[in-house]
């Protein structure tokens, strides 16, 4: 009885066991292609994952970049508002020396004129020190001596801020 009971239970289970290495035969094939499959994945995932750094390096270098075009613009900006002040400048610079260089050719006469006004016409009033003033002017016209064609004292010898500080405290 024992044996006919195993020859039925043989006769079950014999073909479940077939099955069952021909599905684990399938199952290894599956898995070892599964396998192959995850390394790949994994190779991908490494590249994105070095792409997505790569990406990341870039970006952090674009907006660097785009900060540096900003502030190189902003200083090209500057420099050419600055160019534009300096060419204003210039022409001033241009006029000072012309003035200055009119006033240095006519400084013999000036002061002599002046070495005359302070010694000799202090006393006298205005209107007549402006007669004589001009007469001197003329008379080194003739001798040749460079001086101002309209002379004052203020002009030569006066200095603007020390002037205007005594127009100031009301002084004449």
């Amino acid at each position: 009885l024992a044996m006919n009971t195993y020859d039925r239970v043989a006769k079950v289970v014999a073909p479940k066991q077939a099955a069952l290495e021909e599905a684990e035969g399938e199952y290894n094939v599956v898995m070892e292609g599964l396998k192959l499959k995850q390394d790949e994945l994994q190779t991908i995932m490494d590249k994105l994952e070095t792409m997505e750094k790569d990406l990341e390096k870039s970006m952090q270098k674009k907006t660097q970049l785009e900060a540096e075009v900003l502030l190189c613009s902003q200083k090209l900006e500057r420099a050419e508002k600055l160019i534009g002040g300096l060419g204003g400048e210039n022409v001033r610079w241009n006029d000072v020396k012309e003035k200055l260089g009119a006033k240095f050719t006519d400084l013999t006469g000036d002061m002599l004129i002046s070495a005359g006004v302070i010694g000799y016409l202090g006393a006298f009033t205005a209107g007549y020190r402006s007669r004589i003033i001009s007469k001197w002017v003329n008379v080194c016209k003739e001798y040749s001596i460079p001086a101002s064609a309209s002379y004052t004292l203020v002009d030569a010898l006066g200095n603007p801020v020390q002037i205007r500080e005594w127009s100031i405290a009301g002084l004449p």
